[in-house]
């Protein structure tokens, strides 16, 4: 019986380690993938945020320019929605 290093009992060797290389690097590209998902998705949900006060503040400024509310209310009004989490 002759003695080896145990990569042909094993039944690995180079090309198994060239397979769990590309499923590390697989692996790691996934994660960093759902990272960058992460990251898209709470940028784009704060950009729906603020286009949605921005379209409120135009809305309230058409009511003031046509004279639906008055000049408290509109300040009341503007100040809640600049002033809202």
């Amino acid at each position: 019986m002759m003695w080896n290093n145990g990569t042909e009992c094993l039944g690995g060797g180079f090309p198994m380690m060239m397979v769990g290389g590309i499923f590390m690097l697989v692996f790691w590209g996934l994660v960093i993938w759902l990272i960058v998902l992460a990251i898209q998705k709470l940028s784009s949900e704060n950009k729906d945020k603020s286009n949605q006060t921005d379209k409120a503040v135009e809305i309230l400024r058409q009511r003031y320019s046509r004279g639906e509310i008055d000049t408290e209310e509109y300040r009341q009004r503007l100040h809640e929605l600049e002033n809202k989490p």
